[in-house]
């Protein structure tokens, strides 16, 4: 459903205020202020706390979903499938309040809307696997062509670098985000070269 000017404006702003202070810290009052109205005005476009928190977090999810679509569509063949995106993610999360935002209320959202927002979330992941899926079938290093086994393997996994790696970002620092995405990525990719790769030299 599309949005008025002044709702959108709003949800935009629960975004960038979620993203700093999570559920419990943040303040409708704030969101008010940084919109320019009054708070009980924000009650004329939400019913409620949750129902803008619920608000926030679908046009953040909206938005990383159309950077993931780009993200893929932008990497190269002979890059590490994902790889990218991972990287992305890194980079990112410093500077970008709705990728934060999103991871946060993925991990840490609130008791009532944790069903919700968990099959939102699922439902990114299952776009994620799906473009890797993708990419890894057409990896210009790959010699063999993977069983079903292993493509099913490789999704889940390429998913657990993903959880691993965002939940680094959300509990300790971008550097050690950083580190712990190198070791991954240099990993599985020794993982799918030993899988999906023969020499043609005798």
């Amino acid at each position: 459903m599309a949005r008025s000017k002044a709702t959108q404006r709003i949800v935009e702003a629960a975004v960038t205020h979620f993203a700093a202070a999570n559920y419990d810290g943040a303040s409708l009052s704030a969101i008010a202020e940084a919109v320019g109205i009054r708070k009980a005005s924000l009650y004329a476009h939400f019913a409620s706390k949750e129902a803008l928190f619920m608000a926030a977090f679908e046009e953040a999810l909206s938005k990383e979903r159309a950077f993931v679509d780009d993200c893929f569509a932008d990497e190269k063949s002979q890059a590490l499938p994902g790889s990218g995106y991972c990287q992305a993610l890194v980079r990112r999360f410093g500077d970008v309040a709705h990728l934060r935002f999103f991871l946060r209320a993925s991990y840490m959202s609130p008791a009532a809307l944790a069903e919700p927002i968990d099959a939102l979330h699922e439902a990114y992941l299952a776009q994620l696997k799906t473009l890797f899926l993708d990419k890894l079938s057409r990896w210009e290093k790959a010699t063999v062509t993977p069983t079903s086994t292993q493509v099913a393997r490789f999704g889940e996994t390429y998913l657990g670098i993903v959880d691993s790696l965002q939940v680094k970002l959300i509990y300790t620092t971008a550097e050690l985000g950083e580190r712990r995405l190198a070791a991954l990525l240099s990993t599985f990719e020794d993982s799918l070269t030993h899988h999906l790769y023969t020499s043609t030299t005798s």
